[in-house]
């Protein structure tokens, strides 16, 4: 891994090959626009480096490695990693029933546990498919609260045990991290995450005004303005994280580090079970998710684990690669397209193999 990092000529054509991918994207994919440009980081170790690239012959420059950008349902695995660090020091359990820190699940006939909810078989909804959220975000109105999100969405889904992927279920880890914790949300996840793995890019956007010097492509959902300047974070319900490619390629890094989680909780936390759900158009050959990872589990094709996330005007991946020499690869797409940031950090991660 060193030495590829060393080699100007090896870099040069791994930064090709990534090129090539972003040439490639047509934006042909529902209504979606072609990707314009893009930032690759690779974290092995102690070294980092990042790239950034824009499609030949677009008007657009390269991004600079140093910005950030929204990583959308990566954030997922930064709320599991603060879950498990509380689990760690006895403040949550992981396979108790949660009404403890949740009543708002208390009339539910089946109990849940923490761990249902982290691997989205807590029988939870998502708000994902709704046609009044689309419309919300798209008309740039305000954020629901979180009780109104609540009260659209309900908390009855599917069976408990079954995997239904819901952004509900995590924005009830998001109140049982501050209930349990004792702290606002973007205070906890500095305490938790952000500087124990040094991700000092890392914070938690809270108003459209903190999204004005991220990184953002066009969006079809606002044609006419950009979406630093119509989009609110807070439509992420669970809370959403910003910070540059190189920390989020350190973020799923840190994780598999000694001293950060218990070795038992490492493992459950990547223990991902089937998904069973079509991934038409993107790496994955035998995909399941974790306790927030998502999780390679085809042997030939993996191990590898982490999350992709895609919003308006951006999409993210960050992965793990452990086997020989681990590394990580982080993706941000100046667009939507979170298939070509997840082919292009699975790209990035054979080249350096």
């Amino acid at each position: 891994m060193v030495e590829v990092l060393d080699d100007p000529a090896r870099v040069a054509v791994l930064t090709e090959a990534l090129k090539s991918l972003l040439n490639d994207d047509t934006g042909a994919k529902d209504g979606q626009l072609a990707v314009r440009a893009a930032v690759v980081a690779v974290h092995s170790g102690t070294r980092s480096w990042s790239v950034g690239l824009a499609r030949s012959g677009s008007s657009v420059l390269k991004p600079p490695t140093a910005h950030r950008g929204l990583v959308y349902s990566l954030t997922k695995t930064i709320l599991a990693a603060a879950v498990l660090r509380l689990a760690a020091r006895g403040v949550v359990e992981l396979d108790a029933p949660v009404g403890r820190w949740l009543p708002e699940l208390a009339a539910r006939p089946v109990p849940v546990t923490l761990a249902q909810i982290l691997a989205h078989r807590a029988g939870l909804p998502d708000y994902g498919g709704r046609d009044d959220y689309h419309w919300a975000v798209a008309a740039a109105l305000e954020p629901w609260s979180d009780d109104e999100f609540l009260a659209r969405c309900g908390v009855e889904g599917g069976p408990v045990g079954g995997f239904a992927y819901s952004n509900i279920g995590y924005l009830l880890l998001k109140r049982l991290l501050e209930r349990a914790g004792g702290l606002p949300l973007a205070d906890l996840l500095q305490a938790e995450v952000f500087r124990p793995l040094g991700l000092a890019s890392a914070t938690l956007p809270q108003e459209r005004d903190d999204l004005a010097s991220l990184l953002f492509g066009p969006s079809p959902q606002f044609p006419d303005r950009t979406v630093a300047e119509r989009y609110h974070p807070g439509w992420v319900a669970h809370g959403v994280a910003a910070m540059t490619a190189a920390d989020a390629a350190r973020f799923v890094h840190g994780l598999s580090m000694p001293g950060y989680l218990p070795a038992e909780l490492l493992v459950r936390m990547r223990d991902g079970l089937p998904v069973n759900a079509p991934m038409t158009g993107r790496p994955w050959v035998e995909p399941g998710y974790g306790l927030g990872l998502m999780v390679e589990r085809d042997p030939l094709a993996g191990p590898y684990w982490g999350h992709s996330g895609g919003g308006p005007g951006v999409s993210a991946a960050a992965y793990h690669f452990p086997q020989d020499q681990p590394l990580s690869v982080a993706v941000l797409t100046v667009g939507e397209d979170v298939a070509l940031a997840e082919w292009m950090a699975v790209e990035a991660a054979h080249r350096l193999r």
